[in-house]
């Protein structure tokens, strides 16, 4: 059976959700100085599920040795997830990983007690110039679990299953929708799910994350009969499926799952439930128990 037809027949839900609220973006500098759009979080929510951060950088081109990265740093308490669009990065961490992301690709990390990583554009790409284009999302981890053992892994684009539309295409990294169900498995029962549309195109999509977004990277998305602009966010009601469509190609990420389990205490990269274990994890990025990037 095609994946077109096991998406179609697996529509059961009748409830189309609504949209409750609608956000801009704000824009703010990361890493080594480039800039980014951040969704979440905003005055009006901390989270959306799991996630608690969203920042959406390019899509952007860039002269010979204008690319930037976010050099050696280090994350406490949360997971990060990176999905590239365009470009190619490199990942190095203090567990002695590397790798390089190319379009399509997925990177996972768990910090838990603590991890430095190191990402950026690839030597090529420094030398020559290219176009960068992706969203890095921070999912939050449970209380009594801030300090598990940190953990990385790469997705290639073969790994990451496809629900088809009519001239669309939605890559499900996390969770199930339409009877399809992505690699990633974590903690909040992450829905992550990027939609690719061409003009006219349209998608229906499933899912029955308890908190779901919706955010346009680039062109537009219809939804709810409201037109979601590139660097919005959209927060929807209760309901089980969400019906895109567009008149232009368009590049659309979808986040969810369920809400936060205990409070969030932030400073920079380290994310708590308490300022003792915020402390904590100071203590320990300083006395070098993170590690080190060889």
């Amino acid at each position: 059976m095609s994946e077109e037809i096991v998406a179609m027949t697996t529509l059961t839900a009748q409830k189309d959700r609504s949209i409750t609220t609608v956000h801009t973006a704000f824009r703010t500098l990361e890493g080594d100085g480039f800039e980014v759009r951040r969704a979440i979080p905003a005055k009006a929510y901390e989270a959306i599920g799991p996630f608690i951060f969203l920042d959406h950088f390019g899509p952007i081109e860039f002269l010979p040795g204008e690319a930037k990265g976010a050099s050696a740093h280090p994350h406490a308490g949360i997971e990060t997830l990176t999905l590239l669009l365009e470009g190619r990065s490199i990942h190095k961490d203090s567990l002695g990983n590397m790798s390089v992301m190319q379009p399509g690709e997925v990177q996972w990390m768990r910090a838990g007690r603590g991890i430095i990583h190191d990402e950026g554009p690839d030597a090529e790409i420094q030398r020559t110039g290219g176009r960068n284009h992706g969203i890095q999302l921070w999912l939050n981890m449970p209380k009594g679990r801030k300090h598990d053992e940190p953990a990385y892994r790469h997705f290639t684009a073969t790994e990451i299953p496809v629900v088809q539309g009519d001239k669309a295409t939605a890559r499900i990294v996390a969770g199930h929708v339409n009877g399809v169900k992505g690699p990633l498995e974590s903690f909040g029962a992450p829905v992550v799910i990027h939609a690719s549309l061409q003009a006219g195109g349209a998608i229906t999509l499933e899912t029955d994350a308890r908190e779901l977004a919706l955010y346009t990277m680039t062109g537009a998305a219809v939804v709810a009969g409201q037109t979601v602009s590139p660097g919005e966010l959209v927060r929807f009601g209760d309901g089980d499926t969400v019906t895109l469509s567009t008149d232009q190609d368009s590049e659309i990420l979808l986040v969810g799952g369920d809400p936060l389990d205990a409070p969030i205490v932030r400073h920079g990269p380290f994310v708590m439930n308490t300022i003792d274990e915020l402390e904590r994890a100071v203590r320990d990025y300083y006395a070098g128990r993170m590690g080190v990037i060889a």
